[in-house]
């Protein structure tokens, strides 16, 4: 009814023409694009498969086997279709001129929706004013007229610039497109303010995946090969590689370097995607999430690396928030997301470090064995553990990496109590698959080449969180409880476990000798702290009931009363359950932290009942040794 005021008017033949553009773009050149994109992953997974059988035959059984020449004549047949095709479709899609055409119009349609969104709805004509957001982040804020635009409008803009990014990344910086109204440069200004706004607003997107399609952008302009890789934490040495990449991505890059509000947004915005991902409501949203999350990884080691430390002050700044961990009061947004991110960045390294190293075991047995009958298919199963291996590998090493930077620029987020105790049985557990006697079973023929896999890289940077979350200059309470949380992990634990990690990374020059000597330092003080799993026991056995936590029958330190069931539950195990699915566990009714009460009698109960318990086992094992 707002947009049926006379106020409005109506809409002219100007804004018929912009739709009307906006329409034939999407059905025609950006349909034909989709297509071509599609057509090359056929002819990379065709040639991918010739060369594979063609290298190894003697992966497929016998009665297979002999059909392959007729096969590989009758693929090669198929590719050579396809490439002539691809051909044809080159001289439409990567026709300079026409790509500078779209980006004309694409750049009105990003200043248009810009104006759209902009504070003052006055841009470009005046600086951009990034729009205000709701306290929680909500869509309550969107204007009614942004919700009725179609979604391909933004959609088109951004698969057109990767495509270009990718395919044809000289059209992007192309001078014929770059000047516009008000001097604004369509590369240089407009594109990374567009980027910028729709990421640090994310209720003015609703669909997942166009959020997911803005990193796809970041990634490719910010570009950085993984073979290049030599920022490794706390690792010496590092790849010799060193690619020419187009001018376009130091453009873009020192573009970024120098925009105020990319410094002061952009940070913050890719971790609460990281966050949000989380769910999109596909049914491949498991799998998706990885994808989108590694871009967000790589796009973020390339903004610390560059920037003259700026993004990496921005992130410390953003992680240095007040972090508390007794609290059961409103928190914050960002505070939330912060507790929501360290929650996805170790559940992200659990999952991809175990099915890397499983698939890498699986490798290592099917390339030892060859089949037994026709129905052994060796080939099949390979081809399907080398495939999820190289996803899941390249995950991994990012997901840790980041895992290692972020715990030493701001360790306390990572030592909270909700999350302190599964990091720590993590890292140990991942630490014994690494170096313990098991590790041999990790090696597979060319595995740097075919995986990217390094695992001496892992375990130094594995040993690196040991370290900033063990270690302090202070005896805080927080280094404190990350020793205890490592010592308790009986399943994984041992002290033999870190003098085996000590002799690699000595023995493949991997750490200075002040980090080896910190790493002995760590392992010396898990020593002294080993906790005597008998006064455990012996508290569990004898603590009434009420005393114990219901989910995981651990004594209850800091009492707090779950309001939509009634249940008491300790504050660090309710919390920890609430970062991954925010419902009751007994009843599934909507559940957040600061609807979480506090119980201090019955917490000052407990403590007096520990205290007399404790005093009864010391004076027992007093009488014992006498």
């Amino acid at each position: 009814k707002k947009l049926e005021t006379p106020e409005a008017g109506a809409p002219s033949f100007i804004a018929d023409c912009f739709f009307a553009t906006a329409s034939a773009l999407h059905i025609g050149p950006m349909a034909t694009i989709g297509r071509y994109k599609n057509l090359l992953k056929s002819i990379g997974r065709m040639r991918s498969e010739i060369k594979r059988f063609a290298a190894s035959p003697d992966l497929l059984a016998p009665a297979q086997r002999a059909s392959l020449p007729v096969l590989l004549e009758r693929w090669k047949g198929q590719l050579k279709d396809m490439e002539r095709e691809k051909i044809a479709l080159d001289a439409h899609v990567l026709d300079p001129r026409r790509l500078s055409s779209i980006l004309v119009f694409y750049r009105f349609v990003m200043c248009f929706l810009l104006r759209q969104v902009d504070a003052h709805r006055a841009f470009p004509q005046q600086p951009f004013a990034m729009p205000d957001e709701s306290a929680d982040g909500s869509e309550a804020s969107v204007p009614d007229a942004w919700r009725m635009l179609p979604e391909f409008l933004i959609e088109d803009v951004i698969d057109f610039v990767v495509f270009a990014a990718v395919h044809v990344p000289e059209a992007l910086t192309d001078s014929t497109a770059q000047v516009g109204h008000a001097g604004l440069r369509t590369f240089d200004d407009v594109l990374p303010l567009f980027i910028i706004t729709f990421l640090a607003r994310p209720a003015l997107l609703s669909n997942p995946h166009l959020k997911s399609h803005l990193v796809d952008v970041l990634h490719m302009l910010t570009y950085r090969d993984p073979r290049e890789n030599d920022d490794h934490v706390d690792t010496l040495g590092g790849s010799l590689a060193r690619l020419q990449y187009h001018p376009s991505v130091e453009r873009f890059q020192a573009n970024l370097d120098a925009n105020q509000t990319a410094r002061h947004y952009l940070v913050p915005a890719l971790l609460r995607l990281y966050v949000d991902i989380e769910r999109t409501g596909a049914s491949s949203q498991f799998y998706d999430k990885f994808n989108v999350r590694y871009y967000i990884a790589r796009t973020l080691r390339s903004l610390w690396a560059r920037g003259g430390g700026s993004y990496v002050a921005t992130t410390q700044h953003f992680f240095s928030q007040q972090h508390s961990t007794a609290s059961t009061g409103s928190v914050s947004r960002d505070l939330h997301v912060i507790e929501q991110f360290v929650a996805r960045l170790m559940t992200d390294t659990t999952y991809l470090l175990d099915e890397s190293l499983s698939k890498l075991a699986l490798i290592h047995e099917l390339e030892h064995r060859a089949p037994q009958d026709a129905e052994d298919n060796v080939a099949d199963r390979l081809q399907e553990a080398e495939r999820m291996a190289t996803t899941y590998v390249s995950l991994a090493h990012e997901t840790v990496h980041m895992l290692a930077f972020l715990s030493r620029l701001s360790p306390r987020p990572f030592q909270a109590g909700e999350v302190v105790g599964r990091l720590a049985a993590m890292l140990n557990y991942n630490l014994k698959q690494l170096a313990g006697p098991k590790c041999a079973s990790l090696r597979v023929r060319d595995m740097k080449e075919r995986f990217a896999f390094n695992p001496r890289v892992l375990l130094s940077e594995l040993t690196s969180v040991y370290m900033h979350l063990g270690l302090s200059d202070d005896a805080s309470p927080e280094v404190s409880r990350f020793v205890s949380a490592v010592v308790e992990d009986d399943r994984s634990y041992s002290p033999q476990l870190f003098a085996d990690a000590y002799a690699i990374l000595e023995r493949w020059s991997l750490k200075s000798p002040e980090s080896l000597r910190r790493l002995l330092a760590f392992a010396g003080k898990c020593k002294e702290a080993k906790v005597d799993s008998r006064l455990v026991e012996f508290l569990e056995d004898r603590a009434p009931e009420q005393y114990l936590d219901p989910l995981l029958a651990s004594l209850i330190t800091e009492p707090v009363r779950l309001p939509t069931s009634g249940s008491i539950m300790d504050l660090a195990v309710i919390k920890g359950q609430l970062l991954s699915d925010p419902r009751d566990p007994f009843n599934r009714a909507k559940l957040t932290v600061d609807m979480l009460e506090p119980m201090p009698e019955l917490k000052k109960e407990i403590a007096e009942w520990r205290s007399r318990m404790e005093a009864e086992y010391y004076s027992a094992q007093n009488e014992e040794v006498i």
